[in-house]
């Protein structure tokens, strides 16, 4: 089972591979989902691809924002750069991205990000019909959920999220950045909401009610390998070379059979933390949020006993060593935890008797009031963590390349031009593939080939010294042609669709920004369904029930699964609702493709226009305000901290409040739907 990796640069990107991650995962100078990490040039990649391919380790690279029409031609180019040199996959949002990859760059394994919220068995299917090799699952799954999704669909790669931040919302389904701040977190700009304070309007107490706890899924890794995931994401592009380290060394140890410390990675970077959603979810589950402060926690090793004139006296069960960093959390006037962090100078310390340490601390305008507060290590100034050169040497050019053999020939293709080689073979027991696929993609040029066996009868020997000639003499006709500088053209749609749909605000229902019961319009009733779905076939049973009921019905796809549900049911229209995303001509394409009944659908709701050559003419949704948050999390019980067993009918509301602006945050079965009063 991989472990992968996040590196906001290449220094991160090297500790990891050093501290033993089987891949690591970034994104480039554009078009990543964590715009504010350093992200990689061309040449880093070119470095990093060349480091890993030398220790057997991979490289996945991260273009999983959602794209403009007019940023299509950028994103071509930037994907034939990466093609140049090749990587183990490319973790995409956008359906046209895909789809565009698909078409012109089929060397790039897609990888479906967690931005696209798949989170069930017809979704991962979806994925794998578009030629998915492999699926990033949603991070709300528990394991059981994992387990029925890795048995049902055996023949595609599954990456689970088992470290690091828990977003509120579902990735990919959070509006609240743009809402908010204008800042949009499908365009890599989150602002963070989730980790700012609110007010309670019933009390006007402050709170922060959708500050996710830290996950750390240690407890889970035996039973996700035994299940059969291929590959465990630990989340941090913009966490820095000590938790790279830290966190690598962690998980790589526990995948090898042993039970580490866990003090590096509370030191490195860590909020409260838990097992997230893992566990079952429902009625009863640990608080999931961070309570009242939302930053980094390190680790307690002890308490302030007293404090003043400048100095506190404090108990602790671990050594203090002189510049480490120490933090006390302070409640504020409203009640709020606000962190005071200081560097340990020591006046004196003794030992006590049950292994515990006294130490008088400096500590300017110390105060009674810090009487009793825990105490936290953040820092320690022994940490070391090596940072490596990045003066690397640069992977070179890697072209597909197809081999064939037929009788005393072997025929080459690698797209530019295709060659024939005559050939001895020598009977054998043993299949020559190893040796074709060693010696063709070893090159001391600055092209080197990817080869690919496409037919080869039976077992023979092959003298590798011929074999060397013909990859010599292929790769020297090869450098002898021009570079590939192929652009991005538009497609041309013979018969676009100019169906308009009726504005998006008609088809909620009376609190949820979706309505299974239908609404009638012009004629139709139009069937809306909600993004996220744990009971996916009961869903589609009761919409198949209510659509029965009438006789012209569309309904309406909220996620990649449904084009399963679509294409299995001919009989009615459908239309791409607004979280399927369409904000490109090349993901409106996809969708056309792949559902032959299509009449059209909302464009992208952060958009209010679009570029040219669509298959159809997609409708403009800014008449509709989504909801901030749709949430796993229960805001009764994770955000407020209520007792289940009190809960109302798992239905209700609060009434929420930041800098003028008004919320109400309702839950429907442990669920959370957060929008604008």
């Amino acid at each position: 089972m991989e472990l992968a990796m996040p590196a906001g640069t290449i220094t991160e990107a090297l500790i990891a591979i050093n501290a033993g991650a089987d891949a690591v995962y970034f994104g480039m100078k554009e078009f990543s989902a964590r715009k504010g990490a350093g992200n990689f040039s061309v040449d880093d990649m070119r470095k990093i691809r060349k480091y890993a391919e030398d220790r057997s380790r991979k490289i996945y690279i991260a273009i999983n924002t959602l794209i403009d029409d007019k940023d299509l031609p950028r994103v071509y180019d930037l994907l034939g750069e990466i093609a140049k040199y090749g990587c183990d996959g490319i973790i995409v949002q956008d359906l046209g991205v895909a789809n565009i990859i698909r078409k012109h760059f089929p060397s790039l394994p897609l990888h479906g990000s967690t931005q696209l919220a798949v989170h069930t068995e017809a979704g991962v299917r979806a994925l794998q019909k578009l030629g998915f090799s492999r699926a990033v699952l949603a991070r709300e799954l528990t394991i059981k959920e994992i387990e029925r999704i890795r048995k049902a669909c055996p023949d595609i790669e599954l990456k689970v999220f088992i470290h690091g931040a828990l977003c509120y919302g579902f990735s990919g389904l959070c509006m609240a950045s743009h809402l908010i701040t204008g800042r949009s977190a499908n365009e890599g700009a989150c602002a963070q909401i989730c980790r700012t304070w609110f007010t309670d309007e019933k009390t006007g107490r402050k709170l922060y009610p959708f500050s996710m706890e830290d996950f750390n899924g240690a407890p889970f890794i035996r039973k996700l390998r035994d299940i059969g995931i291929d590959s465990l994401k630990v989340e941090g592009r913009m966490k820095g070379p000590e938790y790279a380290e830290a966190v690598t060394k962690y998980y790589r140890a526990i995948l090898d059979g042993g039970m580490p410390d866990t003090t590096d990675i509370e030191l490195s970077f860590c909020r409260k933390h838990g097992t997230g959603f893992m566990e079952e979810s429902g009625p009863g589950h640990h608080i999931l949020t961070t309570g009242l402060y939302t930053g980094h926690l390190g680790k307690e090793i002890g308490i302030c006993q007293e404090s003043g004139g400048g100095m506190i006296t404090a108990e602790t069960k671990m050594e203090i060593m002189p510049r480490d960093g120490l933090m006390l959390l302070v409640p504020d006037d409203s009640g709020l935890l606000q962190p005071l962090r200081f560097s340990a100078s020591i006046s004196s310390k003794r030992k006590k008797g049950n292994g515990k340490n006294i130490y008088c601390l400096y500590l300017e305008n110390a105060s009674k009031k810090l009487n009793g507060l825990p105490l936290y290590l953040i820092s320690k100034s022994s940490s070391n963590t090596r940072i490596p050169s990045s003066d690397l040497p640069l992977a070179r050019e890697c072209i597909p390349a197809e081999i064939s053999i037929h009788g005393d020939m072997l025929d080459i293709s690698s797209g530019r031009i295709s060659e024939s080689y005559s050939i001895e073979t020598q009977p054998s027991d043993n299949s020559p593939a190893k040796t074709l696929l060693r010696i063709f993609s070893s090159s001391d040029k600055d092209i080197k080939l990817a080869p690919i066996i496409r037919e080869m009868p039976g077992t023979f020997y092959v003298n590798p010294s011929r074999l060397k000639e013909i990859r010599r003499d292929f790769i020297d006709k090869l450098s002898a042609i021009p570079a590939d500088n192929r652009t991005y053209e538009i497609v041309s749609w013979q018969h676009p669709r100019s169906e308009k749909l009726p504005p998006r605000a008609m088809l909620s229902g009376n609190d949820l920004p979706w309505n299974i019961n239908g609404t009638e319009c012009n004629g139709y009733v139009y069937i809306t369904m909600p993004p996220v779905r744990f009971d996916e076939e009961k869903l589609w049973q009761e919409v198949l029930e209510e659509a029965s009921h009438h006789k012209h019905v569309r309904i309406g796809m909220s996620n990649i699964s449904d084009i399963i549900f679509a294409k299995a049911h001919p009989e009615y229209e459908f239309f791409a609702d607004i979280y399927l995303y369409i904000p490109n001509r090349e993901a409106a394409a996809v969708l056309a493709e792949e559902v032959p009944d299509l009449i059209g659908g909302y464009l992208w709701m952060e958009r209010d226009d679009h570029g040219p050559q669509w298959p159809f003419e997609p409708t403009p949704a800014n008449d509709f305000t989504p909801p901030l948050f749709i949430s796993r999390a229960c805001i009764r019980h994770d955000g407020f901290g209520e007792d289940c067993r009190t809960c109302p009918g798992k239905v209700g509301e609060y009434r929420l409040e930041q800098n003028g602006r008004h919320y109400i945050a309702s839950f429907h079965d442990c669920m959370t739907i957060v929008r604008k009063k």
